[in-house]
């Protein structure tokens, strides 16, 4: 494919690094968390801000949607999870069952329970309605990066920085198989689509697949030259994207493990990245506060609307900073005279 294949349009997002991003089941919302303590939900259309939901104290690490796509979960340093209503932005309920920092979130196939994998080591099982601490899994001694369920619901993978990735079946908490990533830690844990091998990003920039039955490593995705913090199936299986600490975005050929292309644009780690349901987009995140929209198909006549639409609203935005900055940096009113002169002179004309 030709380079002209890869445009992006950049759109700022935060003040500080985005670290988590979620796009809704429909295509057409895309949810950020940033260390500016922000879970920001965007129309893709326009550009525009939806939602910024506000209660979270400290950085927000992950978002996700629900498979519905009518709720929003959230974590972060004040180690609670919360969920949030999209339509209006209203908090539904927040919840605390880890000992510190929540990194990875996860919604079971049918939506009923929510996984979060936090640095305590620990893996907590939610009832999505309520916010019902289902079960507490411990079994990791170092931070649990990456949690993912099955397809089918019933198994939760979970990866650390123990070097160790785990399944564990959802209804008992019971451990069913421990792999051993040797000598290297996890940022990111999915399962592929037929549920029998997972794909793993590496502290050492490397991107594994491995076959879960045999325990094996069947694609070793070497191009990265610093961590690689996500890597994500495209919607058919086909591609593999990494994301990574070297500023760039690779996309892989899934059987082959070739690199298909290198994707550079942000300035600075990328975090966090999201297909479209037609796989022809790509979204991105990064300690440089913008999100970036990938045009992975030339042919997508959308491209010149969206790239419009993104420009526009940062134009507005800064705008709107502008005047606000302005208004707070007028002098105040003169206030009244008190005292004896005030009495004699303040309200008499």
């Amino acid at each position: 494919m030709s380079t002209p294949h890869w445009r992006s349009v950049p759109r700022t997002a935060a003040t500080d690094t985005i670290y988590g991003l979620a796009l809704s089941p429909d295509g057409q919302q895309l949810a950020t968390a940033s260390w500016d303590s922000r879970v920001t939900l965007w129309e893709i259309a326009s550009g525009h801000i939806l939602h910024r939901l506000s209660g979270h104290v400290g950085r927000v690490y992950t978002t996700q949607f629900h498979p519905a796509g009518h709720w929003l979960a959230s974590g972060g340093t004040d180690t609670t999870v919360r969920l949030w209503n999209v339509a209006d932005g209203a908090p539904l309920w927040s919840q605390s069952g880890h000992g510190s920092l929540v990194y990875s979130l996860d919604f079971q196939p049918g939506g009923e329970l929510l996984a979060s994998g936090s640095e305590d080591g620990t893996i907590c099982i939610w009832r999505s309605a309520d916010g019902t601490l289902v079960r507490t899994i411990e079994g990791h001694p170092q931070y649990v990066q990456g949690v993912a369920f099955s397809p089918d619901g019933a198994r939760l993978l979970s990866g650390s920085r123990d070097c160790t990735m785990a399944i564990w079946e959802v209804a008992s908490g019971e451990e069913l198989a421990r792999i051993d990533v040797i000598n290297n830690g996890i940022n990111s844990t999915r399962f592929s689509a037929d549920g029998t091998r997972a794909l793993l990003s590496n502290v050492d920039g490397s991107v594994g697949l491995w076959d879960l039955e045999r325990g094996a490593c069947i694609l070793e995705l070497e191009g990265h030259t610093y961590p690689a913090w996500s890597a994500i199936f495209s919607p058919d299986g086909k591609t593999i994207a990494s994301a990574s600490a070297d500023k760039t975005i690779v996309l892989w050929d899934a059987a082959s493990g070739s690199e298909r292309a290198r994707l550079t644009g942000h300035e600075k780690d990328v975090y966090c990245i999201a297909y479209s349901p037609d796989g022809k987009w790509l979204y991105s995140g990064s300690v440089d506060q913008h999100i970036r929209a990938w045009s992975l198909d030339d042919t997508d006549a959308r491209w010149e609307d969206l790239s419009a639409a993104w420009q526009s609203a940062e134009t507005a935005d800064a705008q709107t900073a502008a005047a606000t900055q302005a208004q707070a940096t007028q002098p105040s009113a003169k206030a009244p005279a008190t005292g004896f002169l005030g009495r004699l002179f303040g309200g008499k004309r």
